[in-house]
């Protein structure tokens, strides 16, 4: 059964705690016997009177809040109920009183999991208490996630890292999490740590994700995302082939509702290894086994990338008109390295790599390279804020039809922001998808030095 995480507006869920009574009239087949107490600190209310606690587990169902369960304390704090869940999975909780919202946390809402929930408000820095097996589970692997986040954090922020440094952070999370499933076994907390203790692992130590790869479930919730790490890992380790054959087996193994992420990954495979007829290939009989599904329409989007957006292939023509009014054409721009790059001014990927991306703008040398930014925005307004307050260097074109502008569809982008590398002769280098300005820059270094490296022969 696939595992649901539901995040609700937060004036949404108020609004339905008022509006409840005993909780939701579908018989839903996860069942969860959930009791505990509620209080209220001395030096707050010295009355031991702890009635009118409401906490509330929600849902959603067709975009509707649903409540799944809720109960109200009598004075002595205490209330039991039962959570109805139409799947196994992770829910908002939350306590009100008199109207006000006191905390939202997260439920593990599993069958037959009987669950205890307390707390002694105000709750201050600390959560509401939900202790289970399952809930256990799930805030175990939570944590974990967080002082992983924080070591990383205080790693990079910190600088001087090395390699091996960060090398040993990423090893004793993984470690952390993999450990979770021996504690918690069958639990979603375990199993999501599981697959993710692995995930993390490709690229740092591929030897450990192929030997940890097959202890993972073919039902993990995470199965094709393990599946991709370790394909990468045994590329490398192995080679193509032996990649192949990995995702082969597995599109055999896994549930029907997995069977399609493998084939996607398949043709990410074929392509990576140059073999663009048989990724076509792939491709074909996705939209054959999965019509008129997200799956199909990703199936165009890559054919599309395979049969005309490959490096060494020509780039589409483009004619654009810059924010100065410059005519800026695939024609004209020949002889130059160019990097086009679609963006939208608010994205926080592009926020985030905006330094980044001006500081490589300014730093190209202007004889060898044009850097063209096409914003997806059609708000003209939103796109000249950019240059409100710091100089971006580069050449800006936006239009009104946003996405929909001949040269984004000629380009094929669905992700932003998205970046092609075009060489002096006007075909594709390199491509770069969503948060990769490092890997562009990187590339543009080689290039540069090679450059560089062929200047002082030719001066000898």
């Amino acid at each position: 059964m696939p595992l649901t995480v539901f995040r609700l507006p937060i004036a949404a869920l108020a609004i339905i705690i008022l509006l409840t009574g005993c909780g939701s009239d579908t018989d839903y087949p996860v069942r969860s016997q959930v009791s505990g107490q509620f209080s209220v600190r001395a030096e707050v209310d010295s009355t031991d009177n702890f009635a009118g606690f409401r906490v509330s587990v929600l849902g959603q169902v067709d975009g509707d809040v649903d409540t799944l369960g809720t109960a109200v304390t009598g004075p002595d704090g205490t209330f039991a109920f039962e959570v109805g869940a139409p799947e196994k999975g992770v829910y908002p909780i939350s306590v009100e009183r008199g109207g006000i919202e006191l905390v939202m946390g997260e439920f593990v809402a599993a069958d037959e999991d009987t669950v205890d929930v307390s707390g002694i408000f105000p709750l201050g820095a600390r959560r509401l208490r939900i202790v289970s097996p399952e809930n256990a589970a799930w805030t175990a692997y939570r944590n974990a996630k967080s002082q992983h986040n924080v070591s990383m954090a205080e790693l990079i922020g910190g600088g001087g890292y090395t390699t091996d440094m960060m090398t040993q952070v990423i090893t004793q999370t993984s470690t952390i999490l993999w450990n979770i499933q021996s504690t918690y076994p069958g639990t979603i907390g375990g199993n999501l740590a599981k697959a993710e203790s692995v995930i993390m692992m490709e690229g740092w130590n591929d030897s450990l994700v192929v030997s940890r790869f097959p202890e993972i479930s073919t039902d993990n919730e995470s199965i094709v995302e393990v599946a991709r790490a370790a394909r990468r890992s045994v590329a490398r380790q192995d080679g193509g082939q032996a990649a192949m054959e990995l995702l082969e087996s597995m599109r055999d193994a896994v549930p029907e509702d997995k069977k399609a992420g493998i084939m996607a990954e398949m043709i990410v495979a074929y392509a990576d290894s140059n073999l663009s007829v048989e990724a076509v290939e792939v491709a074909s009989e996705l939209r054959r086994l999965y019509p008129e599904s997200a799956w199909a329409d990703w199936a165009v989007r890559a054919t599309y990338d395979l049969e005309n957006l490959q490096p060494g292939m020509e780039a589409p023509a483009f004619a654009l008109t810059d924010r100065e009014g410059r005519e800026l054409t695939s024609s004209n721009l020949l002889g130059n390295f160019v990097i086009l790059e679609f963006f939208d001014p608010l994205e926080p990927i592009y926020q985030r790599e905006r330094a980044a991306r001006n500081g490589i703008a300014a730093t190209l040398p202007e004889e060898l390279f044009r850097y063209v930014s096409i914003s997806v925005e059609p708000d003209e307004a939103i796109n000249e804020v950019l240059f409100d307050e710091v100089d971006q260097p580069g050449f800006f074109v936006w239009s009104s039809d946003g996405m929909q502008a001949q040269v984004a569809r000629d380009f094929n982008v669905h992700v932003i922001p998205t970046r092609f590398l075009l060489d002096p002769d006007g075909r594709i280098v390199a491509k770069y998808t969503g948060p990769a300005i490092d890997n562009l820059e990187s590339d543009l270094v080689t290039i540069i030095n090679s450059i560089n490296q062929l200047a002082e022969q030719l001066s000898q």
